[in-house]
């Protein structure tokens, strides 16, 4: 099973549309994952017209979008229970890890609120850093796809393929 990950597209304030090279790239998907900031809810009719989507809100998403999704999601694919949250938190929170990289001792909080928040996920999916990892912490996959825009280190998104073993292709724009 083969499953686009993508998070904050920022369409139409960061780009104009969902760039035609991100809509190819996830093409023959099974499943999209969007980690939130789509900003306008045509970003999710795009997606559907490729593979059934599950998004979630963002902490840039407008009235009309925080209002049509939910804050976090899990969802069961291929035998895996992937949780999904754009990642921003509290702002007492947030400061405390933001800024630094996703290997520093300070990000194990950002970690470790994302498994409280998605109790017993083995796969968590994140957006909102725009910038892409792929982490083991405490045997949870963590997955961040990057931004498609405005990127931070270039427009990314992800596929996830759920097989033995589960692997994530980063993929650039």
């Amino acid at each position: 099973m083969r499953i686009g990950l993508i998070s904050d597209t920022h369409v139409p304030k960061g780009l104009p549309e969902l760039p035609e090279a991100l809509l190819e790239g996830l093409s023959g998907a099974d499943r999209i994952l969007h980690a939130g900031d789509l900003v306008c809810l045509d970003v999710l009719r795009a997606l559907e017209r490729i593979a059934p989507t599950t998004a979630v809100a963002g902490n840039m998403d407008p009235p009309e979008v925080t209002k049509a999704l939910p804050e976090s999601a899990v969802v069961e694919l291929g035998g895996h229970r992937i949780g999904l949250k754009h990642g921003h938190q509290r702002h007492d929170l947030q400061r405390r890890y933001i800024g630094k990289a996703y290997d520093a001792p300070a990000f194990d909080l950002f970690f470790q609120t994302m498994v409280a928040e998605l109790p017993g996920c083995g796969i968590i999916v994140f957006g909102h850093f725009h910038a892409p990892v792929v982490k083991r912490w405490n045997d949870i996959l963590f997955v961040n796809p990057g931004a498609v825009a405005p990127p931070h280190q270039g427009p990314t998104y992800a596929l996830l393929t759920l097989g033995d073993p589960v692997d994530v292709d980063l993929r650039q724009l």
